[in-house]
């Protein structure tokens, strides 16, 4: 008898251990397609694509060092909507490596990304993104990233368009 409640104990972990892991990594790859999306609506200059990506009171803040201090930028995902919904140059925002952690309905997306306008490189750096799982879907609450222009390494997606 010891035998088969071993098994069937055994036969139970082995089966409920990889739902975990299978809810885990589609809340991963469902944060990780939240932030690609907010890039492709980035890259379609579609300003209200992407406010439905964000939540309410987002929040974006850039950090680029100078001779001076690092400087630091922010703007309300409203703003940054209303600004890339406008006509402009092409915008290409890629991302590689995210590191992801979630906790029931938050994650974090850390990633280094590259930046270019118009294809050409503009700078590099990393998104830190924060959201939160709503009824609809991941939302972006507040992206944090640094903004380098020189030191990048080179992208291991290789060049735009390539």
């Amino acid at each position: 008898m010891r035998k088969f409640g071993a098994t069937v104990l055994l036969a139970a972990v082995a089966t409920t251990t990889p739902a975990y892991v299978v809810a885990q990594d589609d809340a991963e790859a469902g944060a990780v397609a939240a932030v690609q999306a907010l890039f492709d609506a980035m890259a379609a200059r579609d300003g209200d694509a992407i406010r439905d990506l964000l939540t309410d009171g987002a929040v974006f803040t850039s950090m680029v060092e100078t001779a001076d201090g690092v400087q630091v930028g922010e703007s309300t995902g409203a703003q940054f909507a209303a600004s890339i919904g406008q006509p402009g140059p092409v915008l290409l925002e890629r991302m590689w490596d995210p590191h992801v952690m979630v906790q029931g309905p938050m994650a974090v997306v850390w990633t280094p990304y590259d930046f270019h306008v118009d294809g050409q490189f503009s700078h590099c750096g990393i998104d830190a993104v924060s959201l939160v799982h709503t009824d609809e879907g991941w939302k972006i609450s507040s992206i944090a990233y640094t903004r380098e222009r020189d030191g990048c390494a080179p992208s291991p997606l290789g060049p735009p368009g390539g």
